[in-house]
């Protein structure tokens, strides 16, 4: 099954660009940021949102599976519970989630929305293993392909699985920088 070519716009409620309650987020990398600044020639300061967390969401965080995205992202706030990431409008929907139910920045999304619904995991034995996101909101798409599948790995092309892994390698190498460089990060925030 092509998997991308099903996966455009969702009418379903939740969908996966709008967080309830505002509880969710979607990290966004440096490099996904610079090249969202080129495509729509605003300042950072419209689409990235560097404030604190809100306390249900680090809870929430604290409460994700230590393999998982959530996980990393806990991993990654500073003292004051920020961490780098798309601004939502006053429903919850992704800044970038237009009334058509389509991102308007989606030909250079953020890494993380590329391979979404899908996140992976890296084994002991340093393979990449492709499983479904842990804040999966029951996506249609993966309901219908997987057709009771739990090794999402077989809903999907060979091609699709090199390329969620080639993503997910470049989300791990944003991460390491990011754990690094929170100097950098912030004064890249004042940037504008």
């Amino acid at each position: 099954m092509d998997f991308r070519n099903k996966c455009k716009r969702c009418s379903k409620d939740p969908h996966c660009c709008i967080f309830k309650n505002n509880l969710g987020f979607t990290f966004v990398g440096i490099t996904d940021a610079r090249n969202i600044k080129k495509i729509i020639k605003k300042n950072y300061d419209y689409f990235l949102d560097y404030t604190p967390l809100k306390k249900k969401t680090v809870n929430a965080l604290k409460n994700c599976d230590p393999s998982l995205e959530g996980a990393l992202r806990l991993s990654q706030l500073d003292d004051d519970s920020r961490i780098l990431r798309l601004k939502t409008k006053n429903d919850g929907r992704c800044i970038f989630l237009n009334d058509n139910g389509r991102c308007d920045v989606y030909s250079l999304r953020p890494n993380v929305c590329k391979i979404y619904p899908f996140w992976a995991i890296r084994l002991i034995n340093s393979r990449i293993k492709i499983i479904e996101h842990d804040t999966l909101l029951d996506c249609p798409i993966i309901i219908k392909a997987g057709n009771g599948q739990t090794d999402v790995e077989k809903i999907l092309s060979k091609k699709q699985i090199l390329e969620i892994k080639r993503i997910f390698k470049c989300i791990g190498k944003e991460d390491l920088f990011y754990k690094r460089k929170k100097a950098i990060l912030q004064r890249f925030i004042a940037k504008g």
